[in-house]
């Protein structure tokens, strides 16, 4: 009996978590940042319990690309840069993201419970699609439990899905070559994307292990696929859109990344046209600008550069606010000059603000400097 009246208060506490993220907003103001959602366990008070990451664990596959439902928070993501496969003037941008949030942690999970819908694993999706042309910024979410089969990811074959939004492998044991699609009837959008990796993987931080401050315990899981390339079919305002580009991978899972007095991150994910590829990370404390840095650079063959987070120079260069007043960077200087590189990045449209049940600005951009390219910006935490 007082296992079944804990069950019992456990999936009235759930139900209520989910009506609260699928309430939409009365405001355009999102209640939520992503910073929130993804940050930190160390103010809840079963934060030991769950599984924290630690520098010497290595890495799995294809084990690693299935979820950790141990860990409190994890995302499957996708971003890329578009052109129309007949016009290639015509540009586009997408971003596929599909989050696991856990509501317990491993201990307090009922893994033999009758039904399927008492495991806490919360899954969330967003998508956006940016149309450079028209000048139009869409995004769409989606939520589930995991519960019997609504959501989760596969080894064989290996898939993450959230109801119809999925990524599915096309190899029992490599992640790509990949499908993502999904379908969006509020916003009339929807994609079909084929993913072909051009460079192996690359493991972020120290050998997947990815701190976000100079003390120990605060600290990511995290690998990437730098350069994909993709062809398939975009559908805006209902029109059915040839498209060929290139896409950034990232999957990252962590307990605790932030620290309490971290507000947020600018995250930089650029695709050079000499081949290299750079990722730049700063994570923001809420007295200061950059409280640490994480950075690498991938070489055409897909091998990491010898680069360190202080090594890079990040300036800003203009800003954009929104109609609500919340003001966001954008564009940027960064400069390598262990490497030469000197790069200036715009937004390709300055309004790419996602106001869904959590906000932050994810967006296309343009670079140009020393080098050209293109690639994603992702900013958290300025509400």
């Amino acid at each position: 009996m007082a296992k079944r009246f804990i069950s019992l208060v456990f999936i009235t506490g759930v139900l209520l978590i989910g009506f609260l993220l699928w309430s939409t907003p009365d405001t355009d103001e999102a209640p939520y940042s992503l910073t929130d959602f993804l940050s930190n366990a160390a103010e809840d008070e079963q934060a030991e319990n769950y599984i924290k990451a630690v520098p010497d664990y290595r890495l799995l596959f294809p084990q690693d690309h299935q979820a950790h439902p141990g860990f409190r928070s994890e995302w499957w993501y996708i971003n890329g840069n578009l052109q129309h496969r007949d016009n290639p003037d015509q540009r586009y941008g997408f971003q596929f993201t599909l989050f696991r949030q856990a509501l317990a942690p491993t201990d307090k999970q009922n893994d033999e419970a009758d039904s399927r819908w008492l495991q806490p694993q919360f899954y969330m999706g967003h998508a956006g699609l940016g149309d450079f042309q028209r000048g139009t910024h869409h995004s769409a979410e989606r939520f589930s439990r995991q519960g019997p089969g609504l959501a989760g990811t596969s080894v064989d074959p290996l898939a993450v899905w959230l109801e119809s939004w999925r990524l599915d492998a096309e190899q029992p044991d490599n992640l790509f070559p990949a499908t993502i699609q999904m379908q969006d009837r509020d916003t009339g959008i929807a994609y079909k994307l084929r993913l072909i990796p051009e460079k192996p993987k690359t493991l972020q931080g120290i050998d997947g292990y990815s701190p976000k401050r100079p003390e120990p315990g605060f600290a990511s899981y995290y690998y990437s696929y730098t350069r994909l390339r993709l062809e398939g079919e975009i559908t805006l305002q209902g029109d059915k859109i040839p498209v060929t580009g290139a896409a950034w991978y990232d999957h990252e899972w962590s307990s605790n990344s932030l620290a309490p007095y971290q507000t947020g991150w600018d995250w930089f994910a650029l695709q050079l046209e000499d081949g290299r590829d750079l990722m730049f990370m700063v994570l923001r404390s809420k007295t200061g600008w950059a409280d640490f840095q994480q950075v690498s650079l991938v070489d055409v063959s897909g091998e990491r550069l010898p680069l360190a987070g202080d090594q890079v120079r990040l300036e800003i260069l203009d800003h954009w606010t929104a109609d609500d007043g919340v003001r966001y960077p954008s564009g940027w200087r960064i400069r390598i000059p262990s490497y030469d590189l000197d790069l200036k990045v715009i937004p390709r449209k300055a309004n790419q603000d996602n106001l869904l049940s959590v906000r932050y600005w994810e967006g296309a951009v343009e670079v140009s400097g020393s080098h050209a390219g293109q690639g994603y910006v992702e900013l958290t935490g300025y509400e």
